[in-house]
């Protein structure tokens, strides 16, 4: 029922569409054509619906499609240009909401499409006529039977019209550019389609593989003028001649691709060698002979041959470098182009060509005095030309690299035994030519693949030559040094006078736009340097970093913002001074930047074990055993040397009987023994003394001091005492000797005067301080200091 519903609604827009273009005239439809065609986007359902008469309802929508599309025809036959114009427009809106449905009915408007394309109709028709067409017959690639009803046939017509329209003289950029590109999108789908037109295809784009606009032969200029505006144009052009092996005969496109390459090295070695020739190379090729020394030479720098690709002829300087950059982009797009079966690659010749280019570089101020960029001039060649030399040298240098990277992108692994090479040579030539913008932005992105690859392998000394990329590279990511020293210049001098400050204050002015619009421009340049800054900080190890470019990398992370870095940087810290732990890491400021981040969550906060509560009290409660076990063992230690006295008693060996004292856990429990008082005898002599020695032989106590002083804690709680109270008496059991050899142990008590030096607290006092509880040690009994009061 809902189905019904939205085909009644939809129907009902179609009918309405049909009815305005009916009634509108033909001069004003290119007004009503971007309404009508937004309506046509809620007729999907309708128009992809299959028709059937078995109902009321079906054959009236049959019958509605049914007028729209003969309308359409109608249209596309109109002898206006705004009627086909129209037409064109609202059959590709159409096809593009029918789906199969529609697009199995479309013949007949590709013959009207193609019969436009023949017509002298202006180039947005043809614009239009081309996007349209080139959708049908990339729509019907996956069907075969509307490949061989309706693509099969008519492509062809189309190759041969646009043909037509690409080799007339007064096709602008855009047309061709758009034919280009449908070719690329087509050609590798019908190969054999296209086989028939591969030499004039090959006529037509030859001119735009290499354009050389400097030329002074003219000959170029006549046939076609290429501004670099049009640098797409030659884009388009490259990848249409990268694909044309693909057009030959089964299991020759494999050749045809390798032979395109080997020539392509062949014309630039050939070209360089006249472009080059104002200097002496200390480059030796490994696979051809390199250019002759001593040869006499005389003339412009010129080409009047043709080389293995045919292309056209060119004169002058500035005209070679342009046909340098053309094939090296050429061999790049070589690379990056898929192919329908395997290729071989020579790789050895690619470097080899790389690497002539790379070993030449701009001279610095000193010349031929720095060693590091001595260059051998020819001196048949004037200064003028070496001069042009050294401005068009670092173009080339870019169109290399990017050969580099593409080569490293599309071998992958298999290049990584030549990275330290390649990123030396990359070193070479950014200390030469840092100061070009473009050369800065393909070294940071040829730098960024190479360490991804093998930057953990680099050893010490290839880590501390990239010092200069790695400052450059932070510069250019934080460009405010400019700025500053504008402004600074500016307020110093604005304190001269009031006219000095508004000359100043329009300097500034200035200034500050051309900052932004050099910033503008810097935009390809910063994206490289940030792109960059994480994989220094990952993929180089940190103990090879110098401290201060270590800072500065970071410091340049914090600053601009940059969360890679910054994770990077945490993820890899600096090693510290000291052997075995870490350096200061900026996981603060990653934590509080982005303290909603998923990943920064995931750094804070790594999966651990649950941790229980409580886990204080149970580090308590393991120190309150090893207590209790310490006491044991001095018990046991205390019960051995008893034994030993008792033998020394019995014998008789001892002079004096020794008497022992052991602690007593509470005094106050002495109050409420009976105590039965004994006749003195010697052993009991000097009590005092005897109980002072005993209490510092004790195996876990800590012995006083020489003076008797006790500990600061207890020497201050004792002096806040007001009153001095006598001590009780001390039970001390004594061992003594019977005459009938056994041994009896009978209760002593001894006044216990001990003289000390400081007062002593009263016992009653301790008593009461020891009944608090079990975890007070700060006051014991006779000032005896213990292990953990001393803690």
């Amino acid at each position: 029922m809902a189905k019904a519903a939205v085909l009644a609604a939809e129907l009902s827009i179609l009918k309405a569409v049909t009815f305005r273009l009916s009634t509108i005239p033909t001069s004003q439809l290119p007004q009503q054509i971007p309404a009508i065609a937004a309506s046509l986007a809620n007729c999907k359902t309708l128009l992809s619906s299959t028709q059937s008469s078995s109902s009321k309802a079906s054959s009236e929508s049959s019958l509605a499609i049914h007028k729209y599309r003969t309308f359409l025809s109608t249209l596309l036959q109109d002898r206006t240009v705004h009627g086909r114009w129209a037409a064109i427009v609202l059959v590709k809106a159409t096809i593009e909401a029918g789906g199969w449905e529609t697009l199995s009915k479309s013949l007949p408007w590709v013959r009207g499409l193609l019969g436009i394309l023949n017509r002298p109709d202006p180039p947005s028709s043809k614009k239009l006529c081309v996007i349209t067409l080139t959708r049908i017959f990339v729509l019907t690639r996956d069907h075969q039977t509307m490949k061989r009803e309706i693509t099969t046939p008519s492509l062809p017509s189309f190759i041969q019209a646009c043909m037509q329209i690409a080799s007339s003289k007064t096709t602008g950029a855009g047309l061709l550019q758009l034919i280009l590109e449908s070719f690329n999108q087509l050609l590798p789908w019908h190969p054999t389609l296209f086989r028939t037109y591969v030499k004039q295809i090959q006529q037509l784009i030859r001119p735009l593989i290499a354009p050389t606009p400097s030329n002074k032969l003219g000959a170029e200029q006549q046939q076609r003028s290429v501004s670099e505006s049009s640098s797409v144009v030659c884009e388009a052009a490259r990848q249409l001649f990268c694909q044309l092996p693909s057009c030959a005969q089964k299991g020759g496109g494999s050749e045809e691709w390798a032979k395109n390459v080997n020539d392509t090295v062949l014309s630039l070695h050939r070209t360089a060698d006249q472009v080059l020739r104002s200097v002496i190379e200390d480059w030796t090729s490994s696979g051809r002979s390199g250019p002759s020394v001593g040869q006499p030479i005389s003339g412009e720098v010129q080409e009047l041959e043709q080389d293995a690709l045919a292309l056209p002829l060119w004169t002058g300087l500035h005209a070679g470098s342009e046909r340098i950059v053309g094939l090296l982009r050429l061999l790049k797009q070589s690379l990056m182009t898929p192919t329908p079966a395997p290729v071989s690659v020579r790789l050895s010749t690619i470097i080899d060509l790389i690497t002539r280019f790379l070993s030449l570089t701009v001279p610095n101020v000193a010349g031929s005095k720095n060693g590091l960029n001595a260059v051998r001039v020819n001196n048949q060649v004037s200064k003028e030309e070496r001069d042009i030399l050294w401005s068009i040298l670092p173009n080339i240098h870019v169109a290399t690299v990017e050969v580099l990277l593409a080569l490293v992108e599309r071998f992958g692994a298999i290049s990584s035994a030549l990275d330290s090479v390649l990123l030396d040579q990359l070193v070479w030539v950014f200390g030469a030519e840092k100061v070009n913008t473009e050369i800065r932005t393909v070294v940071y992105s040829m730098s960024a693949r190479l360490l991804r690859a093998s930057g953990v392998t680099l050893p010490k000394s290839s880590v501390d030559s990239l010092t200069t990329l790695i400052r450059s590279c932070c510069i250019d990511i934080l460009p405010t040094e400019i700025s500053l020293g504008s402004q600074q210049a500016s307020n110093t001098q604005g304190k001269a006078s009031t006219g000095a400050q508004s000359a100043n204050a329009e300097t500034y002015s200035n200034s500050s736009t051309n900052t932004k619009d050099a910033l503008k421009n810097y935009r390809s340049l910063r994206q490289a340097a940030c792109d960059l800054l994480p994989v220094l900080l990952t993929s180089i190890r940190a103990e090879f970093l110098s401290h201060s470019t270590r800072t500065l990398l970071d410091r340049t992370a914090i600053l601009s913002q940059h969360k890679d870095a910054m994770i990077a940087s945490t993820l890899n810290p600096l090693p510290g001074k000291k052997f075995g732990k870490p350096g200061a890491s900026i996981l603060p400021l990653v934590a509080r930047s982005y303290a909603a981040d998923g990943n920064v969550e995931t750094l804070l906060r790594p999966r651990m074990p649950v941790i229980r509560v409580g886990s204080q009290n149970s580090e308590d409660d393991d120190g309150d055993e090893e207590m209790e076990d310490s006491s044991v063992e001095n018990e046991e230690i205390e019960g051995e040397r008893f034994v030993g006295e008792e033998l020394d008693a019995l014998l008789g060996t001892a002079a004096e009987a020794t008497e022992t004292v052991t602690a007593v856990p509470d005094v106050a429990s002495t109050e409420s023994q009976a105590l039965s008082p004994k006749p003195s005898t010697p052993n009991a002599i000097n009590e005092d003394k005897q109980v002072t020695s005993s209490l510092g032989t004790s195996g876990s106590k800590r012995p006083p001091n020489e003076n008797g002083v006790s500990s600061p804690t207890k020497r201050l709680k004792i002096e806040t005492e007001e009153e001095i109270i006598a001590p009780l008496p001390v039970m001390i059991p004594v061992t003594v000797a019977a005459s009938s050899g056994g041994v009896t142990e009978a209760p002593l008590v001894a006044p216990a005067q001990i003289q000390t030096t400081q007062q002593q607290p009263s016992v009653s006092n301790a008593a009461e301080e020891e009944s608090d509880g079990d975890d007070d040690f700060g006051e014991l009994v006779l000032g005896q200091d213990s292990d953990d009061e001393s803690d």
